[in-house]
C-alpha cells in the first residue's frame, strides 16, 4: 500500500511499537497524527516523523475518555480526513493471579485495550464509510493465555472479537 500523503492516526505513538509505526509511515511520506497521553513524547515522535520525510502532528488524547477521543479526533481531522486508523495504545499491568488482581486494574486494562479502540472506531468510521474508503488496524497480541495476565489476555481476545465483528458489519464496504 502506498502511504505517500495518506493521513494516518496512530494511538500510543509516544513509544514502542506505536512510535516505530509512526516513523516508518513518515519514511513512506505519510501525514501521521501521533496520538497519546504524554504531550512531550508524542511531540517527539511527530518531530521524528517529519525528520523521516513525512508530516508529523502531535494530538494529545486519552483513549479511555470519550470526550478526550472526540476532541482529539476533531483536532486530528484538521490535517484532513483520517484514511488509516491504527489502534495501538495498550497496557499490560497488574501481573497478578486473577484472585489478587484489583478490580481497578482490570477496568484500566479493559478501558485502554478494548474501550479505547471502540471509541476511536466509533468516532472515525462514519467518515470512512461516507468517503467509501478507509483502513482500521487494531494491534492485538499473538499469545492470549499467560498466567498472571488474565486481564490483558481477556482484553486482547475481546479486541480480536471486536475487530471481527466490525469486519462483518462492514462487509461490502471498502473499509
Amino acid at each position: 500500500m502506498d502511504l505517500k500523503n495518506k493521513i494516518i492516526l496512530i494511538t500510543g505513538a509516544g513509544s514502542g511499537l506505536g512510535k516505530a509505526l509512526a516513523v516508518a509511515a513518515g519514511q513512506a511520506g505519510a501525514k501521521v497524527i501521533c496520538a497519546g497521553r504524554r504531550k512531550e513524547r508524542i511531540q517527539q515522535t511527530a518531530d521524528e516523523v517529519t525528520k523521516a520525510g513525512g508530516v508529523g502532528t502531535a494530538v494529545q488524547m486519552d483513549v479511555t475518555d470519550p470526550k478526550s477521543v472526540e476532541k482529539g479526533v476533531k483536532e486530528a481531522e484538521k490535517t484532513g480526513p483520517i484514511e488509516i486508523l491504527i489502534n495501538n495504545a495498550g497496557i499490560i499491568t497488574g501481573l497478578k493471579a486473577v484472585q489478587e488482581l484489583p478490580i481497578e486494574e482490570w477496568d484500566k486494562i479493559m478501558a485502554t485495550n478494548v474501550r479505547g479502540p471502540y471509541l476511536l472506531i466509533r468516532a472515525i468510521l462514519p467518515g470512512m464509510i461516507q468517503r467509501g474508503v478507509g483502513r482500521i488496524v487494531n494491534i492485538s497480541a499473538p499469545i492470549k493465555h499467560l498466567p498472571k495476565a488474565s486481564a490483558y489476555c481477556a482484553s486482547k481476545c475481546a479486541l480480536d472479537s471486536l475487530t471481527k465483528a466490525v469486519g462483518y458489519e462492514l462487509k461490502g464496504v471498502d473499509v
